[in-house]
């Protein structure tokens, strides 16, 4: 075999079409759920039976991400319900509400404890001290005090002059007074001005003709209070809405300018209907919105933004009535305008949608999908959520998306069908602080919590590492790390190859024998391989975000020219190659060896 006129190949062709995405091995991603890692009262917790919507973020400044949960009522039942602060103590969500969110300037109002209408929540600095802060809105709330009935911004105190987090504090005067029935259902944070401050976009929520349709544009002062400049900034036809359920502040045309992206699910008082609308800011006058643009027509329940096909341009995903969908962006026309896809169905509709994130579950740099598909006032709460693995594909190019939760739970390991039903919204940050996205599921019989083991399930990591790898642009070598366990019957090996450059693609390479190749086929590094080889080329990653990629190994069958199993008593060693680029110039390097001896 002649290794060097391989990777050349493989060099050239890679470059050609782009990022291939071949990971389809049926154990895609797996969880196990420990709700042993919520800490607090089961009545708010584990129990809770209200609907709940979900922010993160770190809010005491000690590394750890933090959850907060806004509960609402159902739609028809009655009452307010009060929210809920977690704190992240060592990987263990611990409810601190009484301690770090029972603050306010209002007399009689407790915080957090204050029973509210919360719909959805947000985590930013709003006045940039360093601190994240925590924005809600509120709605069906009509006839209350303002305090209660209107989104509610809580300060974060930061420290006292010993280092002790205080907490945050609801400050009401920092949202203006919008009259007797503000009821909005979504909020979006950015900054649409240039001045570095984020500003905040309310969705509104009734549909009844007697009340005050508009979303609301909210600027910041600079202080963290917010002024109502909605109609000074935005058309009429921009703010008209009803039952408007999210906004996202964000630059979708990539004019250097924020732009607002809203839904109108059903009757809108606007001639066209409900849809999904982008109001365009204009660069020549930032904070100025220009253009209106309407690129989709149904019954979009919620919207978010990403990007699905890596080619830095923002993508949009819906949640509908009907099946769920998402638009492409394939780059602007003269006016500015993004030339939007047809819309893609995932070809499934259980009703009405409802939170839908974008993440990397199996942190293979490409988004995955999630969207949660329940409505309240069904009995049993039998929609339920769905997961969609981005296979990837050529960048920019065309989105494969497979459903991996739908029947027989494909490639979902742990996850089974009975924990995936009723759920309002899914919070996906690294709790344990491992390297992976795990899972916090609000559902209509309570709240669980899903740790990732794509990474780390089972024993791990094993093997040793040999050679030592050259250093790369990064300043460090890349590592290979392996877990599972070592008996080769379990067929539960993953490899990770970490400290690459970021965006960059790679692929594992195993061999039975060490060897030492220098720079071969004119790479930067050395290829600790010597004698037959067998390459992951239809497993080909992207070093994503974090510099680092991970891949299934299917142990009955390792890729030609070996195409053999491994056997217990075998030792095999692996490697990774990697694009880089040094000084401007494109190469490519590997990781350190890792062997692993098999039972």
């Amino acid at each position: 075999m002649n290794i060097s006129t391989t990777i050349r190949n493989l060099m050239i062709s890679a470059s050609l079409v782009g990022l291939a995405q071949a990971q389809n091995n049926i154990n895609w991603v797996e969880f196990h759920q420990d709700d042993s890692l919520l800490s607090g009262s089961s009545s708010t917790l584990l129990n809770d039976n209200q609907e709940k919507d979900y922010a993160w973020g770190d809010l005491d400044g000690d590394g750890w991400i933090d959850l907060v949960i806004v509960r609402k009522q159902p739609h028809t039942t009655s009452g307010r319900y009060p929210n809920v602060l977690l704190m992240n103590e060592g990987g263990v969500l611990t409810d601190r509400t009484v301690q770090y969110a029972s603050s306010s300037d209002v007399g009689g109002d407790s915080g957090f404890l204050t029973p509210t209408n919360d719909r959805d929540v947000i985590v930013t600095d709003v006045n940039l001290d360093g601190w994240n802060d925590v924005v809600t809105c509120t709605t069906v709330s009509p006839g209350t005090p303002k305090h209660i009935s209107h989104p509610r911004v809580y300060i974060n105190l930061g420290n006292d002059g010993s280092g002790n987090w205080q907490g945050l504090r609801f400050e009401n005067a920092r949202i203006p007074n919008f009259g007797t029935f503000p009821n909005f259902c979504g909020v979006g944070f950015g900054d649409v001005t240039g001045d570095g401050y984020p500003d905040l976009y309310f969705a509104h929520y009734h549909q009844s003709a007697d009340v005050d349709l508009n979303d609301r544009l909210l600027i910041n002062d600079g202080n963290g209070a917010f002024n109502d400049e909605s109609s000074s900034r935005m058309t009429a036809a921009m703010l008209d809405s009803s039952f408007g359920v999210s906004a996202v502040i964000a630059d979708m045309n990539g004019d250097g300018v924020a732009d607002i992206v809203k839904d109108t699910a059903l009757g809108s008082t606007g001639a066209s209907g409900p849809k999904l609308a982008i109001s365009y800011n204009n660069p020549a006058n930032e904070g100025q919105f220009n253009i209106l643009q309407e690129p989709y027509f149904g019954a979009p329940y919620h919207a978010n933004v990403g990007d699905l096909n890596n080619d830095g341009k923002l993508d949009i995903v819906l949640a509908d009535d009907g099946a769920d969908r998402y638009l492409i962006n394939q780059g602007n026309d003269v006016f500015g305008k993004v030339n939007w896809s047809a819309a893609y169905s995932f070809n499934t509709d259980d009703g009405f949608g409802s939170n839908n994130i974008m993440a990397d579950l199996d942190m293979d740099g490409w988004n995955d999908i999630l969207i949660c598909d329940v409505d309240v006032d069904i009995p049993s709460c039998s929609r339920r959520l769905h997961i969609y693995h981005n296979r990837g594909g050529a960048v920019g190019g065309t989105v494969s998306m497979h459903e991996e939760s739908g029947s027989g739970f494909i490639g979902v390991r742990g996850l089974n069908s009975s924990k995936m039903t009723g759920t309002h919204d899914v919070a996906i940050f690294d709790i344990d602080r491992d390297g992976d996205n795990d899972l916090v599921i609000g559902r209509c019989t309570g709240t669980d919590l899903w740790i990732n083991d794509t990474f780390t399930g089972g024993p791990g990591p094993i093997g040793t590492n040999y050679c030592t790898a050259v250093i790369n642009s990064t300043g460090q070598g890349g590592s290979t790390t392996g877990f599972g366990s070592l008996i080769a019957a379990n067929d539960d090996l993953s490899l990770t190859a970490s400290n690459l450059p970021n965006g960059q693609f790679g692929y594992f390479i195993a061999s039975a024998t060490q060897g030492l190749i220098v720079g071969p086929g004119g790479a930067s590094g050395d290829l600790c391989l010597s004698g037959a080889m067998g390459r992951f080329i239809q497993q080909v990653q992207n070093s994503g975000s974090n510099g680092e990629f991970s891949i299934a190994v299917d142990t009955t069958a390792l890729p030609a020219p070996l195409n053999t199993a491994i056997l217990p008593g075998s030792t095999w060693n692996f490697v990774a190659w990697y694009r880089d680029v040094v000084l401007g110039t494109p190469t490519s390097n590997f990781t350190d060896g890792l062997s692993i001896t098999f039972q």
